[in-house]
């Protein structure tokens, strides 16, 4: 951010990867003042969200992750075009702020659109999934997996499943898609060790 404070006083105006990059700093950091300017010189500058949806995206991103959901959902919903990052950049806000029932709202408002998810979509809705043990729609994003034969080399979406799967006390089928799994990681199979842990299935784990 000090970069883009010294560049501005020397008099160079940014361009859409400048403020795209400082978004992101912004939201790192957690510096929602800085990310609040930065939006209003976007502002003022007429048009340029239309041309650059990467930008869009930056912001839901920046006030999502700055815990300002309702913000970047209003955002989200002026942007002139939206597609799967914008959509992930608010699911994932929702979800990494507790939200799961907002992200799971959300995860349907991109699939009326016409979108469909990637992988990141699809780990952020298992998470939901999990937290509200919500399996029925779990199961469907299971589905949805296999049918895209997507947990080809992805060991985050498998760790996802299996904690989806564990988070729903549904201990014999996350230990199956673990077996099942490509590659596996320390973080998958502590996936399933707290599945056991948390339902009490000491010796299993």
């Amino acid at each position: 951010m000090n970069c883009y404070d010294q560049m501005v006083r020397k008099g160079h105006s940014p361009n859409a990867i400048t403020y795209t990059c400082i978004l992101k700093a912004c939201g790192q950091t957690r510096a929602i003042t800085k990310g609040k300017q930065i939006h209003d010189e976007i502002v003022t500058r007429g048009g340029f969200l239309d041309k650059n949806p990467v930008l869009g995206s930056a912001l839901v991103d920046m006030y999502a992750k700055c815990g300002m959901l309702a913000k970047a959902q209003d955002v989200h919903n002026e942007l002139p075009e939206r597609d799967v990052i914008s959509w992930n950049a608010l699911i994932s806000g929702y979800v990494h702020q507790g939200q799961a029932q907002e992200a799971l709202h959300c995860f349907q408002g991109m699939q009326r659109e016409g979108l469909s998810p990637d992988n990141v979509t699809i780990i952020c809705i298992l998470k939901a999934c999990g937290e509200m043990r919500a399996l029925e729609k779990g199961k469907q994003i299971h589905e949805t997996i296999v049918n895209k034969n997507l947990l080809c080399k992805d060991i985050v979406l498998g760790t996802a499943l299996v904690d989806m799967y564990a988070k729903c006390n549904m201990l014999g089928q996350a230990r199956q898609v673990l077996e099942d799994l490509y590659l596996r990681d320390v973080v998958s199979w502590s996936a399933l060790i707290s599945g056991y842990i948390q339902h009490g299935q000491c010796h299993e784990a």
